[in-house]
C-alpha cells in the first residue's frame, strides 16, 4: 500500500529549509524531499507503535534511543551514523551521541545486525595497505569499539586497532587483524590477493 502525504508549503521557513539542507548535506530539492520522506517514515513508524500500544519507552533517554533506532532503519539506510551526525540531528554533544549510539547498538543489537555488519565491513574495505599493515580513517568511536570487541571476543591473540600517532582519526590495523576482519566480512579473495 502506498500512501502519499502532502506537506504544507509553510511547514518550513526559508531559513529552516536551508538549515535542514545543510543537515542532510544536500543542495538539491529532490534529495531534500527524499530525506524528508525518510524522516517521515521513521516518525510514522514510531507513531504507529504508539497508536497500537506496543510498549513505548517512558524515560527521556529511552525515547531518544527509540527515535535513533527508527532513524537508523529509515533515514541512515544500512549504516550506523557517526557521533557527529547524531549530534547534528539530536543537538547533543559528541560524548552524549557516543553514549546514545552505544546504547542503541546494545539495546537493538539483533534488529541492527545488518546495519552494524555493513558499517564495519565498509570501514575495513576502506583501509589502505601501508608498510606497517593497514591504515583506515574511522570517524566514529563506536565503530572502533565494535571492531575491537570483535577482536577481543573472537580473536584475542590478535592486535587491536590502534590510533596512528599524530593523527586525528587515522587508525592502524596489523596484517593478521586485517585478514581476520576480511574473513569475518566475507572477503577471503581480498585476503589472498593482499598476500600475493
Amino acid at each position: 500500500m502506498t500512501i502519499q502525504i502532502t506537506l504544507n508549503d509553510d511547514l518550513f521557513t526559508t531559513d529552516e529549509r536551508q538549515k535542514l539542507m545543510l543537515l542532510f548535506r544536500t543542495t538539491d530539492d529532490n534529495e531534500f524531499n527524499i530525506a524528508i520522506s525518510k524522516i517521515a517514515n521513521a516518525a510514522l513508524t514510531e507513531y504507529k507503535e504508539m497508536l497500537l500500544g506496543k510498549g513505548l519507552p517512558t524515560r527521556a533517554d529511552e525515547i531518544k534511543q527509540h527515535r535513533l533506532f527508527h532513524l537508523l532503519k529509515h533515514y541512515f539506510t544500512g549504516i550506523i551514523p557517526t557521533e557527529a551526525e547524531v549530534s547534528s540531528m539530536f543537538q547533543l554533544t559528541e560524548s552524549e551521541s557516543k553514549a546514545l549510539i552505544r546504547n542503541v547498538r546494545t539495546r537493538f543489537r539483533y534488529q541492527l545486525e545488518a546495519e552494524i555488519h555493513l558499517t564495519l565491513q565498509q570501514t575495513i574495505l576502506s583501509a589502505e595497505q601501508q608498510n606497517d599493515g593497514y591504515h583506515v580513517v574511522i570517524q566514529s568511536d563506536n565503530v572502533i569499539e565494535e571492531l575491537n570487541r570483535m577482536i577481543s571476543t573472537l580473536a584475542p591473540h590478535l592486535d587491536p586497532i590502534s590510533k596512528v600517532r599524530n593523527s586525528s582519526r587515522k587508525y592502524s590495523i596489523s596484517d593478521d587483524t586485517y585478514d581476520f576482519f576480511n574473513l569475518q566480512f566475507g572477503n577471503p579473495v581480498q585476503v589472498a590477493a593482499a598476500r600475493e
